[in-house]
């Protein structure tokens, strides 16, 4: 195990699994006190275990991050119990994929909900906490789809744009108090949320995929993340403010 956030209490929403595993599996080997916000505490038991069992230390709490109490009530019990947040991940998200004429206004309040207004109110009250501390960190995932077009995403997109705006806001918002805000923007990530449309090579998801990058190799797993987040996370980025980092084997290049 490593040291290098050693002893700080990073937060990482929805990360029982995917990409969020990756994150509290690599935040607990470089030393941190990993807090799992789940909407459910029993979603995180397996993640939990893993951690434990190679000597880190990691909790659960509970919370929907589509609540703005919820999130207020389980910020609260991480001070109480931990002393606070130091490193927040705002990692929770959802993707529908509907074109235009098939979405819904279900579709909308689900995504934006969670996507966007989860990472403001969750920045919102674990930057309360970092002011009292004089530091924090915290790191938005927004998505390669933030930055540009993909048909059969038009909320999702959206929501992660406004992910990458709102970092650079709370940036310049929060610079002030030591607590640094930046976003990484995955490329393609392997995760159960798009298996379905991976497992068509012909359907229009990697079709569209292969066109775009040139070839099958723009899949990533979600632990090539995680570097990328421990930097973040780390002093080595403490001048490292309101960027939005892309991590997507050169998608954005094309």
């Amino acid at each position: 195990m490593a040291d290098r956030l050693s002893g700080k209490v990073a937060v990482v929403t929805g990360g029982s699994q995917n990409i969020g595993a990756a994150f509290s599996r690599r935040l607990a080997d470089e030393g941190a006190r990993v807090i799992i916000a789940n909407r459910t505490r029993s979603s995180a038991l397996r993640i939990l275990e893993e951690i434990e069992a190679v000597g880190g230390e990691a909790h659960s709490v509970e919370c929907d991050v589509s609540d703005p109490e919820a999130i207020e009530r389980a910020a609260a019990d991480i001070e109480a119990r931990f002393g606070g947040i130091d490193i927040l991940v705002n990692n929770a998200g959802i993707y529908l994929h509907d074109h235009l004429n098939d979405v819904t206004v279900e579709q909308w309040r689900t995504q934006a909900d969670i996507n966007l207004a989860g990472v403001l109110f969750f920045s919102k009250a674990a930057a309360d906490q970092m002011k009292r501390k004089g530091r924090g960190r915290i790191i938005n995932i927004g998505s390669a789809f933030g930055q540009d077009g993909f048909q059969g995403a038009s909320i999702y997109a959206a929501t992660k744009a406004g992910v990458a705006q709102m970092t650079k806001v709370l940036c310049l918002e929060l610079r002030d108090f030591g607590i640094t805000v930046n976003c990484i923007a995955p490329g393609w990530i392997a995760t159960d949320m798009n298996a379905a449309m991976r497992a068509d090579p012909e359907g229009e998801f990697s079709r569209r995929a292969r066109e775009r990058f040139g070839g099958d190799g723009v899949w990533m797993e979600p632990e090539e993340l995680a570097g990328a987040l421990v930097f973040l996370a780390s002093d080595d980025a403490a001048s490292v403010n309101g960027v939005v980092l892309p991590v997507d084997k050169g998608w954005a290049a094309y």
